[in-house]
Formats: structure tokens, sequence, C-alpha cells
């Protein structure tokens, strides 16, 4: 009996039947997580933003030694304080964004996408997380964390979900989790101090409401108490909070370029169309004006396909 060719006995495609990403390979940990999931971050992103810290180090004893000249151990104490705070503040990415864990029809939805993303790009031990928000759009809170908003989760087509997630997950690709460190930096700090203000003041007014429906003077005094403690908070943190939103604001006109080259990795991975075709539809949705960068954003795109 002749050979049979191997391409002969391959099976042949079954028209309309859907194509999906080749499953991973056995023993490959970290590749194609599910939404929510991580794993631990390659050791390279974590030398890197070894480097990153050590040479912020480098500075703030620099800072710090100045700063002792003019301020004899205060001084020292305040800046080294200071970056401390940078430190720490993506510790409180979780606070700060209020993201989650994606529920079961965000997880249904979000799956395939997630797992189409990671096979363009190769990559894996990236977390996905639901921050509640009724704007279509995703972020990058801190490190390998990736967050897409309840309504992009649940309302956007999965070509566009697709783009959206994979131009986010080209923020944090190889040393583009460099930039990305620095960013949570300087603009997580401002999250968690507006936090801080917001926190106190919140209970005051139900608790108001509550008193004024018992008739009872012992009802306000928690109120006058609690009113207190939040005037005290915000005397402390308003010029911290003030400094930081500037920080922020200034980190946000200068990650203009790594929008581009997020934007450059989702065409690298065969999204660009769906991802300019997302971004018109963000724009096409916008309640108040024509958003303007977002047209240019377009347009660069548009002239990256060719």
């Amino acid at each position: 009996m002749p050979a049979v060719p191997a391409a002969a006995m391959a099976p042949v495609p079954v028209p309309g039947a859907e194509v999906g990403p080749a499953p991973a390979p056995p023993g490959a940990p970290g590749r194609y997580l599910a939404p929510g999931r991580s794993q631990e971050a390659s050791g390279r992103v974590g030398l890197a933003v070894g480097l990153v810290v050590a040479s912020e180090g480098v500075l703030v004893a620099a800072a710090a030694f100045g700063a002792h000249l003019v301020w004899p151990v205060w001084g020292a104490v305040a800046a080294v304080a200071v970056w401390a705070v940078l430190l720490s503040a993506p510790l409180t990415a979780r606070r700060a964004y209020g993201y989650r864990e994606p529920d079961t029809t965000e997880r249904v939805r979000l799956g395939q996408s997630w797992r189409d993303v990671q096979h363009r790009a190769g990559a894996g031990a990236y977390r996905l997380v639901v921050v509640e928000s009724d704007e279509l759009n995703a972020c990058r809170p801190f490190g390998r964390t990736i967050a897409v908003t309840s309504r992009s989760a649940r309302s956007l087509p999965p070509e566009h979900l697709e783009a959206v997630l994979a131009h986010e997950l080209g923020h944090l690709l190889g040393w583009r989790a460099v930039p990305a460190f620095v960013h949570a930096q300087l603009t997580l700090p401002s999250r968690a101090l507006l936090w801080t203000l917001r926190r106190p003041w919140s209970p005051i007014v139900p608790m108001w409401k509550r008193a004024v429906a018992w008739h009872r003077p012992i009802g306000f005094l928690p109120v006058i108490l609690l009113a207190v403690l939040a005037t005290a908070v915000t005397v402390v943190v308003v010029v911290p909070a003030a400094v930081a939103y500037a920080a922020a604001a200034t980190a946000r006109l200068l990650s203009a370029h790594g929008e581009a080259r997020a934007d450059a990795a989702a065409v690298r991975m065969g999204l660009g169309a769906e991802l300019v075709a997302a971004v018109e539809h963000r724009i096409e949705h916008q309640p108040h004006g024509l958003p303007l960068p977002l047209v240019r954003r377009a347009q660069a795109l548009r002239r990256r396909l060719g």
C-alpha cells in the first residue's frame, strides 16, 4: 500500500468554522491567562524596575544631602519621605483605581479576546481587572495589571475589545514596563490623596440626614466630630494633593509618545484597523464636544496603517 502524504491526512477546514488562537503548549506557565489571573513578573522587567529604583535612590541621596545643608536633619527626612511616598504609590493602585475581579458575565466576554491578544503578543503573566466606569476605555493601573472599564467589558464588540486590550498591553511589553512604573509613581499619589480627601467627607451627608430624621441632639454629635476630623485631614493633605496633582498633570502631558508606542504595538499585533474603529467609536460617543486628542490619535493611526 503506498504511503499517504501527511498533508493529505490533515483535516479539512469546515467552511464558516471559527479558528481561535492556538492553545498554550503544556508546561508553559503564564501564557493565555484568564481575566483576573496573574503570575510572577519576568525577571527582566523586575531588573529594569530595580535599576530605576536604584537611579532614583542616587538622585534622592543627592537631594537629601542638599536639603540637609539648607534645613539640617529635617530637610533630608523630607526628601526621603517624598521618595518613600513615590515608591509606595504603586501599591495603592487597587484603592486609587477601584478595580476588581471580572464578574461571570465580564469574564465570559473578556476571556476569548484576552486570550487572543496574549496569543498575538506572545505574552503572559499579565492580570486583567475591571474598573467601574461608564467610559469606553481601559487603563494600566500598575506593573503587570491591565484594567478595562466595566462599560467596555460589557458593550464593546469583541474586535474592538481586543484592540483596546492590545493597546494597553502595548504599554507594558518589554522595556515599556519601566516608563509605566515611573508613570504610576507620578500619577497614583494624586489619586490616592484625592481619595483620602474625599473619604472622610463621604459619610457626613448620610449621617446628617439620619440625625435630622431622628430629631435628637445626640444624633448631631457624631456628625460634628466627623466634620472636625475631616477638616483636619483636609488641612494636612490638601497641599501634598495639589503638588501630586500637578505632577500627575505633567506626567499626562509627557505620555503622548507612550500612547503612540502602544498604538504601534497594537498595529504590530495585527489589530490596527480594529483600534482605529474603537477610537472612532469612542469619539462618536463623547457626550461633550469633539475630543481633539482622540481625533489626532485616529488620524495618526490611519497614517500608520498607510
